[in-house]
């Protein structure tokens, strides 16, 4: 082999790891809440600021997955099949709530 081929082969490599990271960290996200929550085909909107726990009476019904992360989800006890009110963990010992949009 010659020093041409294997330098080609060596950038490759380097851009295609790059690009690899790249992809990475702009799926990955840091901490803090989104502005709007989208479920099924509801969606909730925040209300207030982050609190350090999540809202009274709130149960956890699960996780949901924000970038390559998942986040504790929680809703007040009650009958209906989707909750009008959601309490979701920021990743930095925070809880933001959400009201189901008009």
């Amino acid at each position: 082999m010659n020093r041409r081929s294997i330098g080609c082969g060596v950038l490759a490599i380097v851009v295609f790891l790059g690009i690899g990271f790249l992809g990475l960290s702009m799926a990955t996200t840091r901490a803090g809440c989104p502005k709007r929550l989208q479920w099924e085909a509801q969606g909730y909107e925040l209300v207030g600021t982050p609190a350090p726990s999540p809202f009274a009476g709130s149960k956890a019904i699960g996780s949901t997955f924000i970038g390559l992360t998942t986040r504790r989800a929680f809703a007040a006890p009650s009958g209906d099949a989707k909750p009008t009110q959601l309490a979701l963990e920021c990743g930095d010992g925070t809880y933001q709530t959400y009201r189901q949009a008009p």
